[in-house]
């Protein structure tokens, strides 16, 4: 198993995080940090090469930020991104979320950044995680054209944009909202398999009631739920979702895969 998307550089792990990390090696096989500014991209980064045989890593900018962010800044942004182009595995998380931004200009300039974010994963050769709340449909009406691959992390909408986005041949990332959505539920009967992903989107969505903090640890229960929902058994929806994890993001199959 393969967490595709979390925030390890949180400070909800500050006290605890070898021991965050010591258990998620005890269920996965990798970890994917999404940083969403320069200084989680630096703490991320950090947690990285302690950890370089397990835990990768992912910069872009949070869609509150690109909606404010000046110009200035997010040159020096995808400046920073290309000095560290060794050390991560894909642009993003970027994207709009119009759950949480009401404005339409704040709007239309996250779907700026998304588009800016798109041309600098082509020139870097690298994927686009895309956050889209709200607002899957706009997204991908951005980066219908991409020409490096695309992933929706913590996908939750329609089943009408799911098949879209799939036809395309980009892919769905499912979080717990899974194990609570039936909608959600629907669509991950009906996309294909090969273009699943699973993660925890730490320390948010937690899957467990007795635990309000997620972690990377906590993924079996989203692959149980969709084995499930699947018809298949858990270790074969495992196995597959980690492929995909690893095609989608370039990472080697360790031995102990």
């Amino acid at each position: 198993m393969i967490d595709a998307h979390c925030h390890l550089y949180s400070d909800k792990y500050d006290h605890d995080l070898d021991a965050v990390i010591q258990r998620a090696r005890k269920y996965l096989e990798g970890v994917v940090i999404s940083a969403v500014d320069p200084e989680s991209l630096q703490k991320s980064l950090t947690i990285r090469r302690q950890h370089s045989d397990f835990i990768h890593v992912t910069a872009g900018v949070h869609p509150r930020t690109a909606a404010i962010l000046k110009k200035e800044k997010l040159a020096q942004l995808w400046q920073t991104i290309k000095n560290v182009k060794e050390e991560i595995v894909a642009v993003g998380e970027v994207g709009p979320d119009f759950h949480h931004t009401r404005d339409p200009r704040l709007r239309q300039r996250q779907l700026v950044v998304l588009e800016e974010s798109m041309t600098q994963a082509e020139n870097l050769h690298l994927p686009l995680v895309i956050h889209a709340r709200q607002a899957e449909a706009a997204a991908l009406e951005v980066v219908a054209g991409c020409k490096t691959p695309v992933l929706f992390h913590c996908f939750a909408g329609p089943r009408q944009v799911a098949r879209q986005i799939t036809r395309f041949g980009f892919y769905l990332s499912f979080s717990a909202i899974l194990l609570f959505s039936s909608e959600l539920q629907k669509v991950a009967t009906e996309v294909p398999l090969e273009l699943i992903l699973t993660e925890t989107d730490s320390p948010a969505l937690s899957p467990r009631r007795d635990r309000r903090r997620n972690e990377p640890a906590f993924l079996e229960t989203i692959i149980s739920r969709l084995a499930g929902l699947r018809q298949h058994p858990q270790e074969k929806i495992a196995a597959i979702t980690a492929a995909n994890a690893r095609r989608f993001y370039g990472l080697t199959a360790y031995p102990n895969a």
